[in-house]
């Protein structure tokens, strides 16, 4: 079959009318749903307070952060480890590199 062939019989064929029952069935499905209220709540509404509170304990939090001092290394807890494991020489490089850089 060629498709021009296709297409004349395509656009000679009448879909039948659809019966009252369908009609009728289609009718009363339309009709129940105009009778459901909409949702009471949206998603929007749901979560917004809750993004809110998380914002507002990450901004606090974050502010927090930046007024506390930077915790200094215990120095002298680093030189005993080294000293316990056998690295008092590499302990001893790094800190002078440490501060012959600064």
């Amino acid at each position: 079959m060629k498709d021009t062939e296709l297409n004349h019989r395509l656009n000679a064929y009448q879909a039948p009318e659809p019966s009252e029952l369908l009609k009728a069935r289609i009718l009363k499905a339309a009709a129940s749903k105009d009778k459901i209220p909409p949702a009471q709540s949206s998603f929007s509404k749901r979560f917004m307070p809750i993004a809110a509170s998380l914002i507002a304990i990450c901004a606090v939090s974050f502010g927090l952060m930046q007024t506390q001092d930077p915790v200094e290394p215990d120095v002298t807890a680093w030189q005993e480890a080294a000293l316990d494991l056998g690295f008092e020489d590499v302990y001893d490089w790094v800190e002078a590199e440490e501060t012959s850089s600064q």
